[in-house]
């Protein structure tokens, strides 16, 4: 566009104040040390984003490093409290955000739980590659009412090759197994291993339900909309 304007004889001129060599220089200047600031921000951001987004049920304890590269421990709602779950490391770079897609690679482990994935995120849409989490079943009663009244026991192990949901779509399959199933809230014996097993299409989702052992045999098939 430049180029054809010149050779239009069109003159193109920066003010007056742009054309001072000190001015461009304080210019640069300013400009390098916004994008200093911008790949130095600490851990601390993603932590509060962390809260924000998950409704307060979850939070990044002890967070060092910088929004891009750093480690905290993942912490579980518990009460008026937090318990850590797992000792979590990220890895990002941000050079995809001028792309407009942010790629975390995730990893973490503690007494509890074991984390690994990677996570892409977009404009309106998100996805999550190579998923492999094992947490205590402790962790649905955040999310559930009914899983607040019953106390879940035991782990829950989720897998997924790739999840992708948009606006009003999910695509991909996963799979949750509970181990050493239990319901503390109602005093009872260890249920079992159950396995769930989910793969979404769209606006649908088709959701198997198995008994892997346990003398409560449970087997179920649906569909979510």
């Amino acid at each position: 566009m430049i180029g054809a304007l010149r050779r239009l004889g069109v003159r193109l001129a920066l003010p007056g104040a742009l054309r001072r060599p000190g001015v461009r220089l304080a210019l640069l200047g300013a400009g390098a040390y916004l994008v200093f600031l911008v790949a130095n921000l600490p851990a601390a951001w993603l932590g509060l984003a962390l809260e924000r987004t998950s409704g307060g049920a979850l939070a990044l304890g002890d967070p060092r490093g910088t929004v891009w590269s750093g480690s905290g421990v993942l912490a579980l709602r518990s009460g008026s409290a937090y318990r850590g779950i797992v000792d979590l490391e990220w890895r990002c770079n941000p050079l995809w955000v001028l792309a407009g897609r942010l790629n975390v690679a995730l990893s973490g482990a503690g007494r509890e739980a074991r984390l690994r994935a990677k996570v892409s995120l977009g404009a309106g849409k998100a996805a999550v590659n190579d998923l492999e989490a094992n947490v205590p079943a402790a962790i649905a009663e955040t999310a559930l009412a009914a899983a607040a009244f019953a106390k879940p026991d035991g782990q829950l192990r989720v897998k997924a090759d790739s999840l992708e949901w948009g606006a009003a779509s999910v695509r991909g399959a996963a799979t949750v197994e509970w181990t050493d199933a239990g319901l503390g809230g109602m005093q009872a014996p260890r249920l079992g291993d159950y396995q769930l097993q989910i793969a979404a299409s769209g606006d649908r989702a088709d959701l198997r339900l198995a008994t892997l052992r346990g003398d409560l045999r449970l087997t179920a098939g649906g569909e979510w909309r």
